[in-house]
């Protein structure tokens, strides 16, 4: 069975191939991959592994919630975190945004 990444092939429709900023949330992202890769607690190919593992419902979130998705799935593997601790500071970070917001 291929995954939901290989087309094999098959059309996949056009490609938006402008070059926007990433998100903010999108730019954490990427400082958090690096910093795991540099203390060699996660490698490009296990999370390439997690992306590709991923259901077909979470294929179809958006980009870097895909990535997020497979780094929680890869710590929580790796024992370096639980999906619970992660969901609960993502909870206080959303929270302290919120009420600088406010």
């Amino acid at each position: 069975m291929t995954g939901q990444h290989d087309l094999g092939g098959a059309p996949a429709g056009p490609m938006d191939r402008s070059d926007p900023d990433a998100p903010p949330h999108g730019k954490l992202f990427t400082a958090i991959n690096s910093a795991l890769r540099q203390h060699n607690l996660v490698t490009v190919d296990e999370l390439r592994r997690h992306l590709e593992g991923l259901r077909i419902e979470e294929y179809d979130l958006p980009y870097y919630e895909r990535w997020g998705e497979a780094m929680c799935n890869l710590l929580q593997e790796k024992g370096v975190l639980t999906r619970e601790e992660i969901e609960a500071r993502m909870e206080t970070i959303k929270e302290r945004l919120q009420n600088k917001n406010d």
